[in-house]
């Protein structure tokens, strides 16, 4: 008899009652199923039917708590502003850069590649810009006419009213699909745009404050484009640079509002004379008072690399 046993008996003048089931260790079979004890992975049916109604009911609580907190979340979001924009957020007050054509098929590349005697060359880059421009002619019912002095204020005032549409009559002149957007004749023309942001438009220079890089063709209300080469060897190569329109993005088709029918403003460059067999990297510049540049950070810039190639076309031999 052990000690503890022995002491009980002493104080109570009674043995101690024997165990009810069986303290013989348990193998793992018996674990599984126990015959003599009536358990099932240590659990007799009253004890699984328990915890069995406890996870029900607990999980069927969590996920009401999880659904009625979603619901409330969703209710507080408006579907055509951002919770959160403008000074201090990720989105900022900046706005970026962008160019086309930028094809998909090649995400990670801004190199603007082709051959001058190869058309399946530049194929995919004016259908990159001819699909682009598309978008503007697909709307156009959701837009309306604006003058010399309208703009898309009226889209904050009134939201029933149409956005401007985009006037693409611009790039007719050296940058339309008749001439593959210049690329055939090696004048690639590329589209530079600003990303959107909510309620932003552009805030003028004052007349003694114009940066020179845009001075000659600066205009008040809109936003000046340069593109020049990144080092001073592609200062070099790249050559004339004409903008469509020179005065750049208009100003008047902002401020961005989420709209159905707004049409994002665009400004187009034209290589003239880049020349041939030689990589230029272009950086371009968007310009007004309240578009700051960090070549760090690529604010108000954009990069991109362009390579006119003039050689013969090798024909692949069938075997």
């Amino acid at each position: 008899m052990k000690k503890a046993d022995e002491n009980a008996t002493l104080m109570n003048g009674v043995e101690p009652a024997a165990p009810a089931r069986d303290d013989v260790p348990e193998t793992f079979r018996q674990f599984l199923y126990n015959k003599k004890n009536g358990t099932v992975l240590g659990r007799n049916g009253k004890s699984w039917f328990q915890i069995i109604v406890f996870y029900i009911i607990f999980y069927a609580l969590l996920a009401a708590f999880w659904l009625a907190c979603l619901t409330i979340f969703l209710r507080t979001l408006d579907p055509k502003v951002p919770r959160f924009y403008g000074k201090g957020t990720i989105i900022g007050v900046n706005p970026g850069v962008g160019y086309q054509p930028w094809l998909k098929e090649r995400p990670d590349s801004t190199l603007i590649q082709y051959n001058l005697r190869d058309q399946s060359s530049y194929k995919a880059y004016v259908d990159q810009v001819k699909g682009y421009l598309t978008k503007y002619d697909s709307n156009a019912t959701e837009t309306r006419e604006c003058g010399a002095g309208d703009s898309n204020d009226d889209l904050e005032k009134d939201p029933e009213a149409l956005p401007c549409r985009f006037d693409l009559s611009v790039f007719d002149k050296g940058c339309s699909e008749k001439t593959d957007f210049g690329f055939k004749s090696g004048k690639p023309c590329v589209i530079i745009s600003l990303n959107r942001l909510i309620g932003w438009r552009p805030t003028d220079y004052p007349t003694s404050s114009v940066p020179e890089e845009v001075k000659d063709r600066y205009k008040a209300g809109s936003i000046a484009i340069n593109c020049r080469g990144a080092t001073n060897v592609d200062q070099e190569h790249i050559g004339k640079v004409t903008y469509m329109p020179p005065s750049g993005i208009d100003g008047r088709y902002y401020p961005y509002v989420f709209t159905k029918g707004y049409q994002q403003p665009i400004a187009m460059v034209k290589f003239e004379t880049i020349p041939r067999n030689k990589l230029v990297i272009v950086e371009c510049r968007a310009y007004a008072l309240n578009i700051e540049h960090d070549i760090s950070s690529r604010l108000g810039m954009v990069y991109f690399e362009v390579m006119v190639e003039d050689k013969p076309v090798v024909e692949k031999k069938e075997l």
